[in-house]
């Protein structure tokens, strides 16, 4: 219940909450992988913004179970579509001890929506960053500026390098991606060159946006 002395920006997110629909969560039939959440939100502006008068980047609330996987997975990076758009964005901490997503204006553009508007999103279940394989660790312990870089990576930064490496099909395909993983890294490169970052993600919802 809100009460008279809760903070007008507590109050107006318990308000949204008693609205939002259900949420939905389900494996993608026939593969293995993360779990799906599937929920609708609505846009809105933060409401310390609103009193200003400013702009800023929408936002809207994240289920608690999204929340509470996010906080436990030590991951606050997720993925996801939002309106069939893909994204991937960095949770924030709200004044009610869960969390927001900030929707910015590529977010808004490629889901044609804008304040006030509800949107379906669906987004991979927050899991703990993957454990580097074992040839991978070798090949890094041999390049102290790889493995410099490496550990100065975000976790999700991490978690592309060995998606790539992981992905390969054939043991030569494989070792080569190592190869070329310490070599980019070497050279200062924080990201899989040419790898699209969606990939994973697309695997397991279906977006607007063509794989290739």
């Amino acid at each position: 219940m809100v009460t008279e002395n809760a903070p007008p920006e507590a109050a107006e997110l318990i308000k949204r909450r008693r609205s939002d629909p259900p949420i939905m969560k389900k494996r993608k039939s026939g593969k293995d992988g993360p779990s799906v959440f599937r929920f609708k939100a609505r846009l809105f502006r933060h409401p310390k913004t609103t009193e200003a008068g400013g702009s800023a980047t929408l936002l809207l609330d994240v289920p608690d179970v999204v929340s509470k996987k996010a906080r436990s997975s030590g991951m606050t990076t997720i993925e996801g579509s939002i309106n069939g758009h893909p994204f991937r964005a960095s949770l924030e901490s709200n004044t009610s001890e869960g969390h927001w997503l900030p929707v910015n204006k590529a977010m808004r553009e490629g889901a044609g929506a804008d304040e006030g508007d509800t949107v379906q999103l669906a987004i991979l279940e927050p899991e703990p960053e993957p454990r580097i394989p074992a040839d991978l660790r070798v090949a890094l312990s041999a390049s102290d500026k790889a493995k410099g870089l490496w550990e100065d990576l975000t976790p999700i930064g991490r978690t592309d390098w060995i998606r790539w490496v992981v992905s390969a099909k054939q043991p030569e395909t494989r070792g080569r991606r190592i190869r070329r993983t310490v070599e980019q890294l070497s050279s200062g490169k924080r990201r899989p060159c040419c790898v699209n970052v969606y990939e994973f993600m697309m695997r397991y919802i279906p977006t607007n946006v063509s794989r290739r």
